[in-house]
């Protein structure tokens, strides 16, 4: 039964620290906390931490009198969605091939569940943020990496559930996605990948090549004198008119587009949410997405899709965490 007293433990793993935290049957943060992410340690070393601030929690939720309906973690990598544990996670490699969820089970006594930080996000957006009422909602994240996530009548669309190979590199972490037939080499060795051409990474990359070539423009001249970079800065001189400014949100808004055009293609969501920071949820750069539908070869379904920033930004991932404790049939086994 989910009562008013109810709550979830949430813990987020994160590069530089893990969020964790007490999560109501409202999506309410009660209580939060932050364990250091120990990089490059073995096993129990990088555990450690993070079951220190799950112990304080427990114990606080305890003395409120809040019955704790189970833990769940997310995490930046891949997983194993039979076996629960940790395929692989790039920051914290001593968890690859653990036994994560077995662990935490048997150590707390409670119900245990291991999602992808992106499929943790979509959950507490479609439950408690921008995506509330949609049967068919896709999530995108832009940031270091990209990811992407996709619920279809409640449930949370697994890449193993799909049947066709192909759709498997459009779900979870969609860094080498192809958008475009030529363009910056990625890591993985082909040219025109998603990461490449729209993450804040490949953004910073523009500016800098921007500053090199000797391009003078308000933008350039800020971060000659030593201003650092950021997305706040771009999108102000964005709007001021930078010459320089204004093309890379164009540039990055048409790739953008012509990624969102494959996964209507591919799933025919009714709602996007875009997630990542303020530059990829700004108008300015919305704009140039929905341009770029209305020109798409399937425009009557790609205008039909309903746009917008995500809701809850970085607490996304930390309540979507704790979903499948508060609110039944929520994510697909």
């Amino acid at each position: 039964m989910y009562t008013e007293r109810g709550v979830a433990v949430s813990v987020v793993l994160g590069g530089g620290k893990a969020t964790v935290a007490l999560v109501d049957y409202h999506g309410q943060i009660l209580q939060r906390a932050h364990a250091k992410t120990l990089k490059g340690r073995p096993l129990a070393a990088t555990l450690e931490p993070y079951l220190r601030a799950v112990d304080a929690l427990l114990v606080w939720a305890q003395g409120e009198q809040l019955a704790v309906r189970g833990i769940g973690v997310s995490v930046p990598g891949s997983l194993d969605e039979r076996a629960s544990r940790p395929v692989q996670i790039p920051l914290l490699p001593a968890l690859n091939g653990f036994p994560l969820r077995d662990f935490i089970a048997a150590r707390y006594e409670l119900p245990c569940q291991l999602l992808i930080d992106v499929d943790a996000a979509i959950l507490g957006e479609h439950r408690f943020g921008a995506g509330k009422g949609f049967r068919r909602l896709l999530f995108l994240t832009v940031n270091a990496v990209m990811g992407a996530a996709l619920i279809v009548d409640g449930q949370v669309e697994h890449a193993d559930k799909q049947v066709d190979r192909q759709i498997d590199r459009y779900i979870g972490h969609i860094c080498h996605v192809l958008v475009a037939t030529s363009g910056p080499r990625c890591s993985c060795g082909k040219r025109g990948c998603v990461n490449t051409l729209i993450s804040m990474d490949a953004v910073q990359r523009m500016v800098q090549r921007a500053v090199q070539r000797g391009e003078e423009t308000p933008l350039t001249q800020r971060l000659l004198k030593r201003e650092p970079f950021s997305p706040q800065l771009l999108l102000e001189e964005a709007r001021r008119g930078d010459r320089l400014a204004s093309r890379i949100t164009h540039e990055v808004g048409q790739w953008l587009g012509v990624a969102v055009t494959k996964y209507v293609d591919l799933f025919e969501p009714e709602a996007l949410i875009i997630g990542g920071g303020p530059f990829y949820a700004d108008e300015l750069l919305l704009a140039q997405v929905r341009q770029v539908l209305t020109h798409s070869q399937r425009s009557s379904l790609c205008c039909m899709l309903e746009i917008m920033p995500a809701l809850m930004e970085s607490d996304a991932a930390l309540v979507g965490t704790a979903v499948p404790f508060l609110v039944p049939s929520t994510v697909g086994s």
